[in-house]
């Protein structure tokens, strides 16, 4: 059985919706006291009695001081559990997109993940400040109000039993086709923002290619989906429209011409009918209330439900829990141990891959692209799990250690250089974050990025843009090289570094990384063959296999 992490989110405050349900069921008897109150004041009246005003003008004076004062907790106490909740199931969720398995972000659009970090959790808070407050507190009313009502007579609550219950059948009926409606535009909504966020990410090949009606056609055709899908579902709120009028007219004029009936049989009194009519209008107020929190809770929980889906994919990584290794001593730094790997059943990219990496090493890829090269990286940095076969890390299979720990080994630079929108300084400091001012500007020295970076106006407080924009792809590739540097991890790799930049970039990035190299194990994917001139060994990635060729000069043999 899956758990609910939102339901027992809710639980976890469980004695604070209690207190609000018995404030709320105070509030409801001071007003059903009152009414007898009042009741029994008319009756006296009408029979000649003399009334002592002071008699029941104290108690009535109790009553609503009580009432107000229950309700104004009552509300502050359910708004305070809303907020509670939220940001617990807010953090919850915040921290588990952290550290689900990076297959996740492959099956599934990140315009849709973005829709339920955001559109999706908010709908939850509204369901707990808004519809779910509304809901129990109608709940609580409705049972009290008609408690009293059969109190009062017996035929009178036959009556409401009668006239009510067909109402909230109908509106069941609706909150399935809503839950229906609601989660099809959930999914609608997702495709509409992920054309706009591709057609944003992609607006230079989108211009270049002059691609802007055919994105501007898909967004016109995604939205027509989503009117016609929004047009349903205000069909079915105008439903419960009339529902609330049928609640509110129908029954409410049937039950007062009946009581009125009663009154002229003596069946019941003058003030006894007064007390009726006023607690109707309250157990009205109440039924026409449930319909429509119904219906907007059916559209929260397809929201819940979709942040859920979230919270109960698999978590990446080892299970370790075991210390940092700092400086290990294994001379075996890596090693694949017959190992197979595909994205899917479907898709092996990887079969029985076998190669070992000794200390200070520094080892090429080579191959044909898509090959698996750019695998292999993800499979070292624990981005994704082996069918079969072994990984280890000095020694250690992979599926021991401790994700953080096993990444501690690891300084990537990638080709597809990712920078954030923030400073040049910010971007460098993510490879280790305590580090000193000297020791960024000595990162990026290494790096021979320090000269570009003084010669800016914002020197290493520019900001560099989306994705990097504001620079060129050998300074990213270089600010990539320096957080690297940073990080000063026991493992580098290199993926294609100098794969999209000229032949000059080329040079000073190749100064940078021999330098950044020295004392570590260096592993390199690259097309270019200067790339790989003082690799100490090659390994050519074929027909899913690892084959070791050798020396530099051994791999130039093969291929000439």
């Amino acid at each position: 059985m899956r758990k609910n992490v939102f339901l027992k989110n809710m639980l976890h405050y469980w004695y604070m919706p209690l207190c609000g349900i018995l404030l709320t069921s105070l509030l409801n008897f001071a007003v059903v006291r009152g009414n007898e109150v009042i009741s029994s004041v008319i009756d006296q009246l009408l029979a000649g009695q003399e009334i002592v005003f002071g008699s029941f003008l104290g108690e009535f004076a109790v009553l609503t001081v009580t009432g107000f004062a229950a309700a104004f907790v009552a509300a502050a106490v359910s708004g305070k559990y809303g907020v509670l909740v939220s940001a617990r199931y807010r953090q919850q969720v915040i921290q588990k997109l952290y550290r689900m398995e990076y297959q996740y972000f492959d099956e599934h659009n990140s315009a849709s993940v973005i829709n339920k970090v955001n559109a999706d959790l908010n709908e939850a808070e509204r369901f707990l400040g808004e519809t779910l407050v509304m809901l129990a507190a109608d709940a609580v009313a409705v049972v009290i109000y008609a408690n009293y009502v059969r109190r009062l007579n017996a035929g009178l609550f036959l009556m409401v039993l009668v006239c009510y219950p067909l109402v909230l059948w109908i509106a069941n009926r609706l909150v399935r086709k809503i839950h229906s409606l609601t989660m099809t535009y959930r999914e609608k909504s997702d495709a509409i923002t992920s054309i706009a966020q591709d057609a944003l990410n992609g607006i230079m090949v989108v211009r270049s290619f002059g691609l802007e009606d055919y994105f501007q056609d898909k967004m016109h055709t995604a939205t027509l989906a989503l009117v016609d899908n929004e047009e349903k579902r205000a069909r079915v709120s105008n439903t419960a429209v009339l529902i609330r009028k049928l609640i509110q007219w129908i029954p409410n004029i049937l039950c007062a011409v009946y009581a009125v009936v009663l009154v002229m049989h003596g069946k019941l009194s003058v003030g006894e009918l007064l007390a009726f009519i006023l607690v109707l209008s309250k157990l009205v107020e109440s039924f026409m209330g449930l319909p429509f929190q119904m219906v907007d809770a059916a559209g929260s929980i397809v929201s819940i439900q979709r942040v859920e889906e979230i919270l109960r994919t698999r978590e990446e990584g080892g299970i370790s829990q075991g210390q940092s290794v700092s400086q290990p001593e294994e001379e075996i730094v890596l090693a694949f141990d017959n190992l197979t790997f595909g994205y899917s059943e479907a898709q092996t990219v990887l079969e029985h891959a076998q190669f070992e990496v000794h200390r200070g090493e520094n080892v090429a890829f080579v191959g044909e692209s898509g090959g698996g090269k750019s695998t292999i990286f993800h499979l070292l940095c624990g981005f994704y799990r082996a069918q079969k076969g072994t990984y280890q890390l000095y020694g250690r299979d992979f599926a021991q250690w401790d994700i953080d720990k096993a990444r501690e080994q690891f300084a990537l630079v990638s080709q597809n250089v990712f920078l954030f929108p923030a400073s040049i300084e910010e971007n460098i400091r993510y490879g280790r974050w305590d580090a000193s001012g000297e020791e960024v500007v000595a990162a990026c020295k290494e790096a021979e990025i320090h000269d570009f970076i003084e010669s800016l106006p914002m020197k290493y407080q520019t900001i560099v843009g989306e994705r990097g924009a504001m620079l060129s792809g050998g300074q990213r590739q270089r600010i990539a090289i320096a957080r690297a540097i940073l990080k000063n991890a026991p493992i580098l790799l290199l993926d294609e570094p100098t794969s999209a930049i000229d032949e000059g970039t080329e040079k000073e990035i190749q100064r940078a990384i021999a330098r950044v190299r020295q004392g570590r194990t260096c592993l390199t994917i690259a097309h270019r063959l200067s790339t790989i001139q003082d690799a100490d060994w090659i390994f050519e990635v074929k027909n899913k296999k690892i084959e070791e060729v050798g020396t530099y000069e051994q791999y130039m043999e093969t291929i000439l």
